[in-house]
């Protein structure tokens, strides 16, 4: 092979995309799962290629990309990788890898990083309710530190964490809720009230 053929065989692979989500914050040594998926520059069916998570150059989890794309996608095509954190606390980089040798169409295989926070085993469980002139807010966002939470259709949502000091932060689009500090030693339950937003306030209404 000439150095020209091997340049153009080069400049006419496809590029392959990489996206990882619904990753969780994971108790320190427990297993837990990730989405990961791929998509071609050139929209080619990636169904049933392998794709992997690493941890540094050790493969932690693998699988093959299933035969339909992500909801909504025109060709993400996606598994369910599980795997289990490591035993200490803390922020800990995975990376996920794409293998392109089974495709018919040239592609280039690709890696992308991925940051997974670590926290302690929970200890106790914190019950959040969430409402407006007494009435429950539902799918309200939650966050304490590195644990997250939607409330559910009677406003209200458990979250498992460590002992420890948090900000409760709540939001809802067109409601505003003030962060409440809160010191965790024992099973608890705080109620958050929301305040309605005016229609033409720009903070009522969200948009990505």
């Amino acid at each position: 092979m000439t150095a020209d053929t091997a340049q153009t065989e080069t400049a006419t692979l496809h590029e392959t995309g990489l996206a990882v989500w619904d990753i969780p914050s994971p108790a320190a040594g427990e297993r837990f799962s990730v989405k990961a998926g791929a998509k071609s520059s050139a929209g080619c069916a990636l169904g049933r290629c392998r794709i992997e998570v690493l941890d540094g150059d050790a493969v932690v989890a693998s699988g093959s990309l299933g035969d339909a794309p992500w909801p909504g996608t025109d060709a993400l095509y996606w598994a369910e990788l599980e795997l289990r954190a490591p035993p200490t606390v803390g922020p800990v980089t995975f990376s996920v890898r794409f293998d392109a040798g089974d495709l018919d169409e040239p592609h280039q295989d690709a890696s992308s990083p991925f940051n997974v926070s670590v926290v302690a085993r929970p200890d106790h469980t914190l019950t959040v309710k969430v409402a407006s002139g007494g009435m429950p807010i539902e799918e309200a966002c939650i966050r304490l530190g590195p644990y997250r939470a939607t409330t559910d259709g009677s406003g209200q949502a458990a979250i498992k964490l460590a002992a420890g000091r948090y900000e409760l932060v709540v939001w809802k689009a067109g409601f505003d809720m003030e962060p409440v500090p809160l010191a965790i030693d024992a099973d608890a339950s705080v109620d958050v009230e929301a305040r309605a937003l005016p229609q033409d306030d720009p903070d009522a209404v969200w948009t990505a």
